[in-house]
């Protein structure tokens, strides 16, 4: 049985990044509204209204053009939900995903959640808790749960030790927790470091060099704490779609001490083709990061096959087309061959 302590997940919210009450039910939100920190607001003031941080969080009508490739739930969640009201997600054999929380610090404009961030408020109960631990218990396959939502870090420490400790206690050897509050709100960071220390692996989400600040940095060491510290970027049209920049925030993301792990070619989310590139320069793109960087600072670049098929890397695929000019790959989840169909 998993020991959920109600006393630490309870309470009333403080109305600040990391509310007490942690898993407690919000009252939805009625679109995807556009939502961004003071913080990277003054960073966008020095970068511009038309730069690549004001891209990357203002809304734009182009949102509005929905292409038919397009899908509300673009890498399949509800294919391999497992319980816990769909905040468990056994996606891999060996890990999970846990949605502990439905909000962030800022609403990233090309997120692959946005539907579902847009219907709903709301954080992980200890009912939803206490389900998702049931079944990790019951299936011992799984030696790894990741956090995610949402932003972990919307919730309280309290709340994430609560939550780390009842995971490990149903059994999960690794917890893996991804946010992107360093980016946006880097004084949130700061005090979680004995959280940190709790995880075997934070990943950071940058995705441009303007990000990495002394704020930035400062809450970086806090996260360090853990065993690793990585990032995933996503390949995002007119932000970093360039060797000199991809290149750049690798080799800032070096001396910042994070290794790049994944570059992901955006997902067929509703109403973001604005950030998409051609696959094919995508793939150029890698290509040319592998002549320019050392190894461990060169990300994967990853492409989510839709309808929960699992993930393949781009790097080294041929471009084989089908007779309908769709690229051809393998599922690597389901040994099928699907046809994925560019939304430029």
């Amino acid at each position: 049985m998993c020991f959920v302590p109600t006393s630490v997940l309870s309470g009333a919210s403080s109305g600040t990044p990391g509310p007490i009450d942690g898993l407690r039910r919000r009252r939805p939100e009625p679109m995807f509204v556009e939502k961004i920190t003071p913080y990277y607001r003054n960073l966008i003031d020095h970068d511009g209204p038309d730069g690549p941080l004001a891209r990357m969080v203002r809304h734009s009508e182009l949102e509005r053009r929905v292409r038919p490739e397009e899908r509300t739930d673009p890498i399949g969640d509800g294919r391999w939900q497992r319980g816990a009201n769909g905040r468990l997600i056994h996606h891999y054999p060996g890990r999970a995903l846990l949605l502990v929380t439905d909000r962030c610090a800022a609403h990233c404009r090309f997120c692959f959640r946005r539907d579902r961030l847009s219907r709903f408020s709301s954080d992980l109960t200890p009912e939803e808790l206490a389900a998702a631990c049931a079944y990790l218990a019951a299936h011992g396959e799984i030696h790894e749960v990741i956090l995610s939502g949402g932003d972990p870090l919307s919730l309280a420490d309290e709340t994430l030790t609560a939550v780390i400790g009842a995971v490990r206690k149903a059994g999960a050897r690794s917890v893996r927790l991804h946010t992107r509050y360093p980016v946006y709100d880097p004084v949130r960071c700061e005090s979680f470091g004995p959280v940190a220390a709790q995880l075997d692996t934070i990943v950071v989400h940058v995705n441009h060099r303007l990000e990495i600040t002394a704020e930035f940095l400062r809450a970086a060491a806090a996260l360090r704490r853990a065993r690793f510290l990585l990032n995933q970027s996503v390949l995002l049209k007119g932000v970093n779609d360039s060797e000199e920049e991809l290149a750049g925030l690798s080799l800032a993301l070096g001396e910042a001490g994070i290794l790049p792990y994944y570059l992901h070619y955006p997902d067929l989310a509703p109403g973001i083709s604005h950030f998409r590139i051609p696959l094919e320069a995508a793939i150029g793109l890698s290509r040319a990061l592998s002549g320019r960087l050392p190894g461990y600072l060169i990300p994967r670049l990853i492409l989510d096959i839709p309808g929960g098929k699992g993930k393949i890397p781009l790097a080294g695929q041929e471009g084989r087309k089908g007779d309908d000019g769709a690229y051809l790959f393998t599922a690597p989840l389901t040994g099928e061959t699907v046809a994925y169909r560019e939304a430029l």
